[in-house]
């Protein structure tokens, strides 16, 4: 009988429960949508009367809201490192002054107050480097 390999990369990752969504995506897109279902409902309510659309919208938007946010993660998700899409979400919110990035997110070089030799000539072969040198200063 063939043992089975314990899948050891997956010890330290979130495990999905909806479409590849994770419970703490589903609870962000459950109370995000839940707050705009109720503020729909109340503004229906408050035209129509009608108190029975107060209980459809704040249980039929968060449950529909889960499932096609469930399967619009699945294709952002889809070919990426774990927690990939999170990161972007950081970076873009830092890059708009909204939110504080943890990343070292720069395009200038480091310096590191040495200068560098570049020549590609072996360390101890002294002879290249004294004509490297010779041409240079005629």
């Amino acid at each position: 009988m063939k043992k089975k390999t314990p899948l050891t990369d997956r010890v330290n990752v979130e495990p999905a429960i909806i479409n590849g969504m994770t419970s703490t995506e589903a609870n962000y897109i459950a109370v995000v949508s839940f707050a705009l279902s109720l503020f729909v409902a109340v503004a229906l309510f408050v035209i129509t009367g009608f108190w029975p659309l107060l209980v459809l919208f704040c249980i039929g938007g968060p449950v529909l809201a889960l499932w096609y946010g469930s399967l619009y993660l699945q294709t952002v998700k889809r070919n990426r490192p774990d927690a990939f899409y999170v990161q972007a979400v950081h970076i873009w919110l830092s890059k708009n002054g909204i939110g504080r990035c943890s990343f070292n997110r720069h395009n200038r070089f480091y310096e590191i107050g040495a200068s560098i030799n570049l020549n590609f000539n072996p360390p101890l072969d002294m002879k290249a480097d004294s004509e490297d040198n010779a041409s240079k200063n005629p």
